[in-house]
Parts: structure tokens; sequence; C-alpha cells
């Protein structure tokens, strides 16, 4: 039987049509790949997140109880030389009282 173009150009059309659907099937699947991957790099990025805040969060408590105890050293070593030395305590604290005034109340120009 002899073939026409009318037919060739149907199974064309019709070949082309399976193409385009499994190239729609496969473009889904890969937006589905794609939004898996988003999700699991998402999830990943969160996680990193958390525990870099919890790390920088708990060197920052660290880093204050460290200051508290120093100043509670430096308190402590202050009130004992006071204790020890009050002529000298009272010199020094009308000396800077004296530095700080002068300091605040000079003339700025």
């Amino acid at each position: 039987m002899p073939s026409n173009g009318k037919e060739e150009w149907s199974d064309t059309i019709e070949k082309a049509r399976e193409l385009l659907e499994e190239g729609r099937k496969e473009m889904a699947r890969a937006a589905e790949m794609a939004r898996e991957k988003g999700h699991d790099a998402l999830d990943a990025a969160r996680a990193k997140s958390k525990e870099a805040w919890e790390s920088v969060r708990s060197k920052g408590l660290n880093a204050m109880d460290d200051i508290k105890d120093k100043s509670e050293e430096v308190w402590e070593d202050t009130e004992k030389l006071v204790k020890r030395h009050p002529g000298r305590a009272l010199g020094i604290s009308l000396m800077a009282g004296i530095v700080i005034g002068i300091l605040l109340t000079r003339d700025r120009d």
C-alpha cells in the first residue's frame, strides 16, 4: 500500500506528542528532585545555624561568667586594699575626683 504524506505527517505528530509527554514527565521529576534537594539544603542550613547560635551563645555566657568572676575578685582586692590603707584610698579618690572634674569642666574650644 503506498504511503501518503498525510499518514507520515500524523505519525510524526504523534511521535512528537509522545516525546513532549515524556519530556513533561521528566521535567516534573526533575522539579520534584530539585524541590527535595532544596528542602534538604534548607534543613541542613537551619541545623548549622542553630548549632552555630548555640555555640556562640554558650561562649558568650561563659565569657560573662568569667567577667563576673574577675570583677568580683577585683572588687574584693580593692576592698582589702582600702581596709589596709584607708588614707591612701581617700587620697587617690580625691585626686581622681579632681582630675575628672577638671576634664568635665574644661573649656572645649
